[in-house]
This record gives structure tokens, sequence and C-alpha cells, in this order.
């Protein structure tokens, strides 16, 4: 192109071709004029000629032959694949400038195609090494357990693939308020476990974590979302990306995962998504973790569930049993705990698979022993779950507990025929009583009123036992020591039982004292006495013995009337003829007795009952048929110790008379009646209410004369005897109440009675047992008057 050049010789060829015809007529000219001057123009001519072929032979070179040199030199290194090259003629004007701009918009097309297809080969490469990272993680989060190595591997890939100097795990830590650094690459020596940050919403991991959006940072020092955090500045971080460690549900929430930089760069959308996965993977590890750690849990829960647990198969083969269920089987005498199950099992897990969702129960009997069962189906696993409890010892104490209900409720019965009868007992004993009085020497008369009171005292005796049996009467407890008690009565208790049987008794040398009423104590031995010398007609032991016990709550399973504590055990023992089960659930009901007609009225041990009930005690009773029988009593213990004896309330001295004036407030007209006729009799004056209101009206009018009131527990028009005592002795501490009642109210302050302050007279009274109760009241020393306010005091 440099040697030769056929542009070149066109252009010389045709101004020649111009030049040629005006050189042959110029010569044509010279020759046929032969003039000088011809001659000197032709020489001109032909020199201006030559010039012109000197002119174009340069302008081709200059103006033409260069620019096409270069566009063909530009030509060559497009076609050589050299896309960044350009003719350098764009600013160049005509066709020449033209065809330059189009060569090199041309160039310009194909390095872009260029660019963007390296670009997206590039991109396709990056992202086939992040899937393969992605891949590599997840294959190992499937194939291992070791979750720390999992950690270290994501961030070492991450820090490699996305080319950044630091990688991060951070670990939400319990209470939620700091991330420790779990893992991570690049980072100082000694932070990896021990570097933490707070969860604060001012950082850019705080964000991320509460946001779960992935965050990303161009430039920290120009962030105007958060502040960086100290540790971040700390190995001068300019850029990153962080995102959250979360699964599906709140409790899966792990901590944030970031990359970061020192130098300042834009994240590619890609590479955020690539972090996303790997923060997927990871949530997901963690998700199968908490999985494995639920099933362990949930496997443990079944294994070591105190609660015997199996699992059949749809054929009713027994495919699991935890150690529960080998233990029950084993209480029962059983190697094996299929066992226990039902014999009708197959059919049952098959009914249960059928019923989908609803649960079998179902109850059998093994060895004595009451099991209750619940079958559960697994439709989707063929299975059925079963769950067994020993109910024996509960339908034992449902048993016990319907018993005392049942019990409970005949007392309220009893009670209540007890006051009613003791009211009309009342009327006939005490005017019976007066007869007797007033008989003289007329034996007739003297019979019949001693028949009629004999009479009411038995009616009175059996109303008595009821109020025992009910706990509706008044106790007078005071500490006694039971052995003492029981040797007071060995006297009697042997011309009772009779040759035949011998007594033995057996006193510790020590005994805790127990806060009762010793009338009532001795009615309890008394009535286990002839209860077991009826057992032993040919004769026996009857073995009386007290203990102290402690009871804790493993004996409290088994017994539902007990109660934690110290308690003195009273128990009579016999040899005699023992009971079965039916009898032993029905001996503490009034009127139920074993033996013949006329020989029992079946309220003796009824009556045991009441007494041990209303001191807070139990009773226990042990006994097989012809082995004899066994009652184990339980009295509080006191931790007291013994004072001076009470006063007795009956007294052994004459009942005289007085001239004190008694209010009398009874609600009973003939009661009230008959009252006044017994005390009148005696000397006393009396004043008389129907009700507490007319009583308080009456007192108004009487303070200063009334020296003793005798009023009924139960009254009408909204003022009982209690609400009456303690008004009266707010204004009066020194006088004297007797409380009358066929019962004892819930409201009746037993201590009210201990400490001085009244007496109780039990309904039916006689002629005799009224008159030495209000002798006695009124010649008792009054008590303190500061102890009677503080006792009203206390009780308003």
């Amino acid at each position: 192109m440099t040697r030769f050049s056929s542009l070149r010789a066109r252009l010389v060829g045709t101004v020649f071709l111009a030049v040629a015809p005006a050189w042959m007529f110029m010569y044509w000219l010279v020759k046929r004029t032969g003039s000088k001057q011809d001659l000197y123009w032709t020489l001109f001519s032909g020199g201006i000629g030559l010039l012109s072929l000197a002119a174009a032979w340069f302008g081709g070179e200059r103006f033409v032959l260069r620019q096409v040199r270069i566009l063909y030199r530009a030509a060559r290194l497009l076609a050589g694949g050299h896309f960044s090259s350009r003719t350098g003629l764009a600013s160049e004007h005509g066709e020449m400038g033209e065809l330059a701009r189009t060569i090199d918009g041309m160039a310009a097309s194909l390095e872009e195609q260029v660019k963007e297809r390296e670009q997206v080969e590039k991109n396709l490469l990056t992202r086939s090494l992040q899937q393969t990272v992605i891949s590599a993680l997840g294959q190992f989060a499937l194939i291992s357990d070791d979750f720390p190595t999992l950690l270290d591997q994501a961030v070492m890939l991450v820090c490699q693939t996305l080319e950044v100097e630091y990688c991060g795990i951070f670990e939400l830590e319990p209470g939620g308020q700091t991330m420790v650094l779990r893992s991570g690459a690049g980072w100082n020596e000694g932070a990896v476990g021990h570097a933490t940050v707070l969860t604060d919403p001012n950082t850019q991991l705080g964000v991320t974590l509460l946001a779960g959006e992935p965050v990303v940072v161009e430039d920290l020092a120009s962030e105007t979302r958060f502040g960086a955090a100290q540790f971040h500045l700390e190995h001068g971080v300019v850029s990153g990306i962080t995102v959250a460690i979360v699964g599906q549900s709140e409790r899966e929430v792990f901590g944030v995962l970031g990359a970061h930089t020192t130098h300042r760069r834009q994240f590619s959308g890609d590479e955020v998504h690539f972090l996303l996965a790997v923060a997927t993977v990871l949530a997901m590890s963690v998700a199968r973790r908490h999985a494995e750690a639920t099933l362990q849990k949930l496997a443990a829960f079944a294994q070591l569930n105190p609660n015997p647990a199996m699992e059949l198969d749809a054929n009713g083969s027994l495919t699991y049993a935890n150690e529960a269920a080998a233990k029950l089987a084993a209480s029962i005498g059983k190697t094996d705990s299929g066992a226990l199950l039902p014999v009708n099992i197959r059919s049952l897990v098959q009914t249960c698979l059928a019923t989908a969702d609803k649960p079998v129960s179902l109850e059998t009997r093994l060895e004595g022993r009451s099991f209750s069962w619940a079958f559960y189906p697994v439709k989707s696993s063929q299975v059925v779950h079963a769950y067994i409890e020993d109910i024996t010892d509960r339908l034992s104490l449902e048993a016990q507990l319907r018993q005392s209900q049942k019990m409970e409720s005949v007392g309220q019965l009893a009670a209540g025929v007890a006051h009613d009868f003791n009211n009309m007992l009342t009327i006939i004993q005490g005017h019976a009583g007066m007869l007797l009085a007033k008989s003289g020497d007329k034996q007739d008369f003297f019979d019949s009123s001693q028949a009629i009171y004999f009479a009411a005292e038995r009616a009175a005796n059996l109303t008595r036992q009821l109020l025992m049996f009910s706990r509706k009467n008044v106790m007078q407890p005071a500490l006694l020591d039971l052995r003492e008690v029981v040797t007071h009565m060995t006297r009697m208790l042997e011309r009772l039982l009779g040759e035949t049987i011998y007594l033995e008794f057996l006193p510790p040398p020590e005994l805790p004292l127990v806060q009762a009423d010793a009338g009532m104590v001795e009615q309890v031995i008394m009535n286990l006495a002839v209860n077991a010398r009826d057992a032993m007609p040919k004769g026996g032991i009857l073995t009386i013995s007290a203990s102290p016990i402690e009871i804790h709550q493993g004996y409290m399973q088994s017994h539902p009337e007990a109660r934690p504590g110290s308690f003195v055990c009273l128990r009579v023992t016999d040899t005699g003829c023992g009971m079965d089960a039916f009898t032993q659930t029905r001996i503490f009901e009034p009127f139920f007795t074993t033996k013949e007609v006329g020989k029992g009225t079946g309220l003796g041990l009824a009556t045991v009952y009441g007494i041990v009930r209303q001191h807070e005690g139990w009773i226990e009773v042990f006994s097989e048929p012809g082995r004899g029988a066994s009652f184990s009593v339980f009295f509080p213990a006191s931790s007291q110790a013994a004072g001076p004896k009470a006063l007795e309330a009956t007294s052994s001295t004459p009942v005289r008379g007085g001239e004190e004036t008694i209010l009398i407030v009874e609600d009973e007209p003939v009661l009230r009646d008959m009252a006044h006729v017994i005390l009148q009799d005696c000397g006393y004056h009396i004043l008389e209410a129907a009700s507490g209101r007319q009583a308080l009206l009456v007192w108004e009018q009487h303070q200063q004369d009334i020296d003793l009131v005798l009023t009924d527990m139960v009254m009408p028009e909204g003022v009982s005897g209690m609400d009456l005592a303690l008004k009266l002795i707010a204004a009066k501490p020194s006088i004297k109440i007797i409380f009358a009642s066929g019962y004892s109210m819930d409201n009746l302050d037993t201590s009210f009675l201990t400490n001085g302050h009244a007496l109780f007279l039990q309904k039916p009274y006689t002629h005799l047992s009224l008159a030495k109760a209000i002798r006695e009241c009124l010649d008792r020393r009054a008590p303190a008057k500061a102890q009677l306010q503080a006792h009203a005091e206390s009780t308003t």
C-alpha cells in the first residue's frame, strides 16, 4: 500500500489525460509557426502540467490515500477482533468522515457486545460458584451434625466467594439484648466466641435482626439509617451486607450473617441473594437442630414419663413400651409389658383406627388391680398410642370420699332430728321430774312418773348418740393424757368385757397430750370395747395401745382423711370374727348393725365416728373375716403441758336454790314455761323473753337486777344466743350466761365456755340438771373484767 497505489496511478493518469491534449496542441502550434513565444508558452504549459501531475500525486497521497490507509488499518484491526480500535477520522468531513464514523460505531457496538457477553459469562461463572458453595453447605448440613464446623465453613466460603476481608455469624444470646460472634473469618485473633454487639436498632446488625430483611451498606461513614458498631470500626469496615438467620418461627431466630470489606463497594443483587441463600441453609440447619432436640425431648418424655405408655401396630402387637409400663407389669408379677394389654386388644386397635381422631377408653382388672386405658389413633402411621393408669387407689379413695359424704349428710339429718327430739324430751323430762318431786306417798303416781322419766332418759341417750355422730354436741376440751384416761377405765372395761376376754393395755413411756373432751374420749373407748366384745362371743384378747405418730405426704396418698402433722394414735385390736369389705364400708352408718334384733342400736361406731371427727381426727379400720379387727383413732397431738383440771360441770354437792334474778330466753313457749316453774320453785326471780330482741328490751329495763341469763342458741328475729351473750357481756362483764340447746351451732365459741364466761346445758335437761347448772354458774368466780372485754372485742 505504501509502495504502490492504484488510486494514486488513476489520479495521475486522469491529470495526464487532461494535460496531454494541451501539450500536443502547443507542440503542433510551435511546429507550424516556429515562434519562440509559442515555444516559451509551450514550455510553460508543460511545466504547469508537470506541476499538476505532481500536485495530483501529492494530493492523492495527502488527502485521499492516507485516510484510505487509516480506514483500511482500522478495518483490519476490527476484523482481527480489536473492538477497542478507532479510525481517528470521526471528525473529518465528507464521505471519508462518514465512513470513519460508521466504522467507529461498528467497533464500539461490537466492543459493547463483547463486554456484555464477558459480563454475562462472568456472572454465570460467579453464580455457578455461588450455587456450588450453597450446594456444598447444604450437603454438609444434611450429612453432618457438626454445627460449629458448618458455621466455620460458611464464613470461609462467603469470604472467598464475595472477595471480602471479613465474614461473621453473630448468634443471639439468651435475653435478646446482645449477639456474640459465634464464627468468623478475617477478624482479630480472639474475637470469635468473645466479641459481642448490642441488638440495638441503631446498628446495622440490630436493624437486620429486627427487620428480618437484608441491609446493604456502601459507605458506613456516610450511612444515615444507623450508626457504626464499635466492633466494625475497630476492624476498619467500610461496606458490607448483613442478613438475618431466621427460621419459620420466633423460636428459630439464630442471629445475623454479615460480609464486610474495608473499601467502598457496591454489592450486586446476586451477591445479596447469595448471602440470603447461605443464611437460609444455616436457618434450616438451626431448625433441624431444634427439631432433633424436640424429638429427643419427646422420646425422653415418653421413655421417662412416670405414666405407662405403649405403641401398638394395626394388628394389636406391642411395638414400644416405656419404663413405667415395664415397672407396672413387674408390680403385678408380669415380666412382659404386653401382659397388661386387654384380651381383645386387636379389635380395640382396629376400632380405634377406624374411628380416626376419636380416642377409645376402657377399664380392665388384672391381678386384683384396676387399670384405665386410653387409646389414641395415629392414622398417618397406622399405629395406636395407649396410655395406662393404675386407678386402684383412686377408686378406693373415691369410695371412701363417697362414704364420708354420705356420713356427713346422714349426720346433718341426725342433728336436725336430735334437735327437735331434745326440745320435746326436755319438756317430758322436766315435767316428769316435777311430778316425781310432788308425788309424795302416792305410789301409783310415783311409778307412772318414774316410768315416764326413765323412758325420756333412754330417748335422751339415743339423741345424745346421734349428736355425737353428727358432731353437733358441744365439746369442753382439756389437755388429756390418753394413758390416764384408759387406766381410769380399766376396771370398768374389765367388768364390761367379762371373764372370757382378756384386756391388755400397752401404754408407752411417753406420750404427747391431746386437746380433747374427757367424756367423749371415754365414750369412744367404751363403744369400741363393746363392739370388740360382741365380736368375741367365745372369748379372746382385747388390746388397747397408744403411740405418737408423724404423718407425712406419702401416707396421705392412701389415706384421704389423714393430714400431715403430729398425732396420737389410740388403737383398739380384738381377736374376734372380723369383717368383710362390704361390712367395713357401712360400719359407721347410724342404725347399721350386724347384731340380732334387739341386741344393738347401730349407733355405737357412728358415735365414735362423730366424736373423732369433732376432735379433728380420723379413724382407720383393718379387718379380715376370721382374723379380728383393729380400729386406729388419730387425735391431733398438743405441744402444751397439762394444766390444772377444770371444775366439772356436775357437782356432787346438794343442789340449792337462791334469790338471784334469772332471764330465761327461749322461743319454745312450753320449754320457757317449764324452766320458769322449775327455777321459780328453787326460789329465783324469773324474767322471760321469747327471742333475742325481746331479751335486749327486757335487759334495758332490768339490767342492774339480772344476775344470769339462760338462753337458747337458735332463735328467731336475727339475734342468736351467742349474739345476745356478746351484747350483754359488753354492757355488764360480770353477767353469767348458760347456753341451752339440743345441738350446738358452728358459731359457738368453745373457748367462751373454757374461759369461764358461760356454761353449756345440753337439751334435754332435767329438773335436777337445770337447777345444778344454774347454781354452779352463779357460784363461779367472775372472770377478770379486762379478760372479758378483750374476749368480747376479739369476737366482735
